[in-house]
């Protein structure tokens, strides 16, 4: 059984970390799958042409790229794509401006992204005229990608060289009231370069991003404390993608902190799977809201659909947390002892003790949460249906009994809100 390892801390390079951030929040798009990438390529390509200094371009690579991290539903993307305005706009824009400042590296990108859809002629006066200027810049690079990805839809990507001005002009009669003139006419001179639209395309874009961001060194050490705080940020974001999984993954984590405790883990070690029970559903970002939110049971084809999450979830988390165990406690919370669970059907001496604790805590939250298709089950109720399956020899009994004697007390914390 392997060990649990623990970590003191991490350096990161923030731009690297936002463009893993970004790569998960683009799993909302399901079908595009590169939007945030994109707009940040973009916005840091125009703004060339506005004569920002490295730093302030690095900056908006970084804000385009973060821009829709208030974008947990679907349903919201696809409105994002089908209309150049709509009344539900700002929402996300105000919960993008929450979930950034809850993570201290990320604050100063917060207020561009609580305006990017805000018009340039309705800017409040206490908007300072850099924070316009980001905000607009997103904005516009932001309604551009959707133009350029409904062109590429039926179209290959080298055939925007031959459309570009035409892709550009359907923001053309928005001069002056969503965008700022200047901004347009920057845009219309970074179009003219082929690069700026073949960057665009999946085979070039990441290659261009990590390029751009070698030319700046923004590497920062995270304490466990922050390191704490990015796991809250990215749970947030999964957790508001359905009222029905609001809170799961807080709830998990707190599940998970407990048990480990109660096993007689240290607080370090504790900590770190609580990080993990924080992001072990990220992968479901990709997960479309008519089956998280499904009031009946899924079809084949569904199911199959939700069964890739832990897999979606490994990838992200070992991207933002290199050389930690949290992607593989994330990836292999749904694997059971007796061989029957997914995605890998490990069997039991191939689980280490942490991922059995972090099942133990996914299945008792799930079960105590109200779902689309039952009420809230009280906690005999739930301990009944674990019964079963710690006899199947699906879950460990060790580590269940530690539940079952401290039932009361883990039920509060699962079914506590807020």
């Amino acid at each position: 059984m392997t060990a649990l390892r623990e970590f003191n801390g991490i350096d990161i390079d923030l731009g690297r970390a936002a463009h893993t951030v970004t790569k998960a929040l683009d799993y909302v798009g399901i079908d595009d799958k590169s939007h945030g990438r994109r707009v940040g390529l973009i916005c840091h390509r125009i703004s060339h042409y506005l004569g920002w200094d490295r730093d302030r371009r690095h900056f908006i690579l970084l804000a385009g790229m973060l821009h829709d991290c208030g974008v947990s539903s679907t349903a919201i993307h696809q409105k994002l794509l089908d209309e150049m305005e709509w009344d539900g706009a700002e929402e996300h824009c105000v919960r993008g401006d929450f979930f950034l400042k809850s993570f201290p590296p990320f604050s100063p990108y917060a207020e561009a992204i609580r305006y990017h859809h805000t018009r340039w002629e309705e800017f409040p006066d206490t908007v300072a005229q850099d924070v316009r200027e980001h905000a607009n810049l997103v904005f516009l690079a932001d309604r551009l990608d959707v133009a350029y990805a409904i062109f590429t839809l039926d179209k290959p990507g080298h055939e925007t060289l031959l459309h570009r001005d035409d892709i550009l002009g359907q923001l053309e009669p928005f001069i002056g009231t969503l965008f700022s003139k200047e901004i347009f006419e920057a845009a219309k001179k970074a179009i003219v370069k082929d690069s700026f639209w073949l960057e665009l395309q999946d085979e070039f874009l990441d290659d261009a991003i990590f390029e751009t961001l070698s030319f700046s060194d923004h590497r920062i050490s995270l304490l466990f404390e922050e390191i704490e705080a990015l796991g809250e940020l990215i749970s947030q974001i999964v957790d508001a993608k359905s009222p029905f999984t609001h809170y799961h993954s807080l709830r998990v984590a707190d599940l998970a902190y407990s048990i480990s405790g109660y096993v007689g883990y240290g607080e370090k070690e504790r900590r770190t799977l609580r990080i993990a029970g924080l992001l072990h559903d990220v992968g479901k970002l990709r997960t479309p809201d008519e089956i998280l939110e499904k009031p009946s049971g899924l079809s084949p084809t569904e199911l199959a659909q939700m069964r890739r999450h832990p897999m979606d979830s490994k990838r992200v988390l070992n991207a933002i947390f290199p050389d930690t165990p949290i992607g593989k406690w994330a990836s292999e919370h749904h694997e059971k002892l007796n061989g029957s669970g997914y995605p890998y059907g490990w069997s039991a001496e191939m689980i280490d003790e942490p991922t059995r604790i972090l099942a133990i805590a996914d299945i008792f939250q799930a079960l105590c949460q109200k779902r689309p298709y039952r009420d809230r089950l009280k906690v005999n109720e739930v301990l009944e249906i674990m019964d079963k399956m710690v006899e199947a020899n699906e879950l460990d009994r060790d580590i269940y009994q530690f539940l079952t004697t401290n039932k009361d007390e883990l039920y509060q914390t699962a079914i506590r809100e807020g």
